[in-house]
């Protein structure tokens, strides 16, 4: 079972046959409710088999894959919102979004999807959690333990200021659902509370989930890479250098070396690759996908900024490969590159969620936080790394004090563009998005700011009295 979850995947979305089950008890008459609480049919009736089991964890995998999370609008949005594309002449989908103009009914319904395709992760976590079958099924427990924090953790990012947007995160977060209730109607936590639960539930998964590494699923170190990536956004400068520091040197990953950067975005798995999402010929979104957003023959809407494409030294594959000339953008304010980092319109690219060079850039800029010489040396050393991947004959990065953080950030700009990173970086760095060379009426937009995180979607807002709204919107 461990390591052939995926291969219970027959074709279609798969959703959970326990929420099925739900669906049909939701429909029954009240004196039925009455008899069989429909959280214990759901779980009694639906999991008595590590086969169901497996196909349960399925329906989880199958929530990341959806538009509406890795397979297209959750890595888009921060970097839409960014300074690292500006929208071409032809653009609507999340425009609304780039411009900073979106509302909690914007007409993608992008806040409304966003919202309800997480909380379907969480809800289909907690059913696997809450479902007693006297089997050995710890590996599913912890798979859905590390379902149930990633969702979170993406939830309050997006809905969320960063963590130290307030002295104690005592910010509005994101509902901490742990427990099956389709009648509930959850308030808001603090984002320090929404951390501490993303914390337990992965580190709970860690006692449970297996070692293999493979980067289709939940493994021990994709558990601890994205732990390092929450300590660092919590400022836990400690925990995301060590956290960070187990995966590197556990040697199970390796850089992709020089002209073989684009493997890495273009085939089913690379060395580097810790976790990712499978999109197969059934799975995959076609033009609706994040390529969909940038290349050719998809919509192409988004293009990359001027400053972006700057950032990079002459000869630095990485930049041979994000950017695609194109003559018949014309130049002038749209330029004449595209963004080409994901190239296949047909959307069989598996999307990254987390790679062995960001696990690198966490570990430098913890240890620039640490701030001893050794650990200066590491941050050093951990950029010049990534630098020289991309570039062979870049100078070793030895600068110090508040440059040494600039080179870092420099450094997560180039290596992670179109990932769904950049926007967070600057945020929890305190830092606004300028646009340069823009093409829509929202050209710097200062630090702090109410539409650096979406609105609460109008669908949440009408049926949850206890919802409170972000503020700005």
């Amino acid at each position: 079972m461990k390591t052939n979850i995926y291969k219970l995947k027959t074709s279609g979305k798969l959703f959970l046959s326990l929420t099925l089950i739900l669906f049909t008890i939701v429909s029954c008459s009240e004196s039925f409710l009455e008899i069989d609480p429909q959280q214990d049919v759901s779980m009694s009736e639906a999991l008595t088999t590590e086969s169901d089991f497996a196909t349960a964890i399925i329906g989880c995998y199958d929530g990341l894959q959806d538009r509406s999370s890795y397979g297209k609008f959750f890595i888009a949005v921060a970097d839409v919102m960014s300074d690292d594309v500006k929208a071409g002449l032809v653009t609507n989908r999340i425009y609304d979004w780039h411009s900073y103009s979106g509302s909690s009914a914007d007409f993608t319904d992008l806040a409304d999807d966003i919202w309800a395709n997480y909380y379907r992760i969480i809800d289909r976590a907690n059913r696997i959690l809450e479902a007693g079958s006297g089997l050995d099924v710890d590996e599913f427990y912890g798979q859905a333990y590390a379902f149930r924090a990633l969702a979170h953790f993406d939830l309050v990012r997006i809905y969320g200021q960063h963590y130290t947007y307030s002295d104690d995160a005592s910010h509005l977060g994101v509902p901490i659902v742990t427990a099956v209730d389709v009648l509930a109607e959850p308030a808001r936590n603090t984002v320090a509370e929404v951390y501490a639960q993303v914390i337990s539930d992965f580190e709970t998964a860690l006692t449970l989930i297996g070692d293999d590494a493979n980067s289709f699923y939940f493994s021990q170190n994709v558990v601890k890479a994205l732990l390092s990536r929450v300590y660092l956004y919590k400022e836990d400068w400690e925990n995301a250098e060590a956290m960070a520091n187990e995966v590197i040197e556990s040697g199970d990953y390796s850089l992709v070396e020089g002209e073989n950067y684009s493997s890495i975005f273009s085939g089913d798995h690379s060395s580097e690759t810790i976790f990712e999402v499978d999109m197969t010929v059934v799975d995959n979104l076609g033009a609706a996908g994040l390529a969909g957003n940038y290349v050719i023959n998809g919509y192409n809407e988004f293009l990359p900024t001027t400053d972006l494409m700057n950032a990079y030294e002459d000869g630095d594959v990485r930049k041979e490969n994000n950017f695609l000339y194109d003559s018949t953008l014309g130049g002038g304010l749209y330029g004449n590159y595209r963004a080409d980092k994901f190239k296949d319109i047909l959307g069989y690219e598996n999307t990254p969620i987390i790679r062995l060079s960001e696990l690198y850039l966490i570990r430098a800029e913890a240890a620039y936080h640490l701030n001893t010489p050794v650990f200066i040396a590491e941050a050093q050393a951990d950029v010049t790394t990534i630098r020289k991947r991309g570039l062979s004959t870049a100078d070793a990065v030895t600068s110090t004090g508040q440059e040494l953080l600039e080179e870092i950030l420099l450094e997560r700009r180039r290596e992670l563009c179109y990932e769904g990173h950049r926007l967070w970086d600057l945020t929890r760095n305190k830092l606004g998005v300028y646009r340069d060379d823009c093409t829509t009426t929202a050209c710097s937009i200062d630090y702090p700011n109410d539409g650096f995180i979406l609105a609460i979607g109008e669908d949440e807002m009408e049926v949850n009295e206890n919802m409170i709204q972000n503020s700005g919107y």
